[in-house]
């Protein structure tokens, strides 16, 4: 019996056809989304950087902003130094005796931390909290009181150029992340670099821009790290200005990472463990 010669809607090649669009829109969706991640993060920090040194030498009310990543910046290094802090508008109350109790809870939450993130994975968190933790070590076990407390006063515009680095890399969090999903990061972008310049323009704008005296709060930063602990002018600069060119450098470096990674980041949310 001779074959019955298929049928055209039986055509097995029109089987194996994809629809018009179907299969070019699938590859489609995810290769905007990459190339939209990869422009956001080619141009958001360079140009957060650069909005913000034109906004913290036009507008000195900004610093109502960057206040709060300023005193942070005393209460993060109070903690890690084993004091107790609470961070206020302009001024962070710092408690004169260091807590060993507030170390042992701060070290555990560290080390619970990164036991939780080696356990999904998230290996940056992982890195970040093994250091912090190496970081704490430092400076209640090897630091004398006096010296924790220059710690503790440095750490106000030291911390906005740390902090304000950290807020910045917020740009690279993975995608199912609450930070990067609810658009959160560009809030924090524009906050980092704010801080960041601010505290720039005043260890690069010359003898004249850093704040030396006193107010209704007490001796400035530069005073109390001057007068109580001896810090010369050219140290003074000379350590605020590394802590800042080490910051730009890690930030650096995340940058031309993140701009490898942007393709990953925006189509796979297990490519990136920040």
């Amino acid at each position: 019996m001779a074959a019955r010669a298929p049928a055209a809607d039986e055509d097995p090649a029109a089987h194996e056809r994809p629809a018009p669009g179907g299969q070019a829109g699938a590859d489609a969706v995810p290769a905007g989304e990459a190339r939209r991640e990869l422009i956001a993060r080619a141009v958001a920090i360079p140009a957060a950087l650069a909005g913000a040194a034109v906004i913290v030498h036009a507008v000195p009310g900004v610093r109502i902003l960057t206040m709060w990543v300023h005193e942070a910046g005393h209460a993060i290094a109070a903690w890690l130094c084993g004091f107790m802090a609470v961070p206020g508008p302009w001024l962070t109350v710092v408690s004169p005796e260091r807590s060993p109790a507030l170390s042992v809870l701060l070290g555990g939450a560290l080390v619970a931390g990164a036991y939780q993130a080696w356990r999904h994975g998230r290996w940056f968190w992982v890195a970040s909290a093994i250091v912090t933790f190496a970081l704490q070590l430092v400076c209640t076990l090897r630091l004398y009181e006096d010296q924790a407390q220059a710690v503790v006063t440095f750490g106000g515009d030291a911390g906005s150029f740390v902090l304000g680095a950290v807020l910045m890399a917020s740009m690279y969090a993975r995608k199912d992340h609450p930070v990067r999903a609810n658009h959160l990061r560009w809030v924090l972008v524009v906050l980092g670099a704010l801080a960041f310049m601010d505290a720039r323009h005043t260890w690069w704008g010359g003898v004249d821009s850093i704040p030396f005296g006193e107010d209704d709060r007490g001796l400035s930063d530069a005073s109390k790290l001057a007068e109580y602990h001896n810090w010369t002018l050219d140290l003074l600069i000379e350590r605020h200005r590394t802590v800042a060119t080490l910051c730009a450098g890690v930030l650096g470096v995340a940058y031309v990472v993140g701009l490898f990674t942007a393709s990953d980041a925006s189509g796979s949310d297990e490519a990136s463990g920040v």
